[in-house]
């Protein structure tokens, strides 16, 4: 069954943009990641420094049990961990209801 990773994390303020530039240049491991079939990264514009990720993942193993395993993850959590403020908030989801 097909899982969302959620996680918010927060940036320190001013830093967005670069943060932004980064996360995208990391792109392909995640997009090249074993089970990942999908991907939003969210910016709020009520809390500065704050974003959302979104990772739709072909099950909850994929993440948890496979990615975190593998050299991607070490090089992708390197790039961005220097921009958190506070530890990333993560959980794992399955939708219930798509769509209006």
């Amino acid at each position: 069954m097909a899982v969302w990773e959620v996680v918010q994390l927060t940036v320190a303020q001013g830093s967005e943009d670069d943060f932004e530039s980064v996360f995208r240049s990391q792109l392909p491991i995640l997009e090249e990641a074993d089970g990942c079939l999908d991907l939003q990264l969210l910016r709020a514009v009520d809390r500065e420094g704050v974003f959302l990720l979104l990772v739709l993942w072909q099950s909850m193993e994929h993440h948890t049990d496979v990615f975190v395993k593998t050299e991607g993850f070490t090089r992708f959590s390197t790039a961005v961990a220097p921009f958190f403020t506070a530890p990333p908030t993560p959980f794992h989801a399955i939708t219930v209801i798509d769509g209006l």
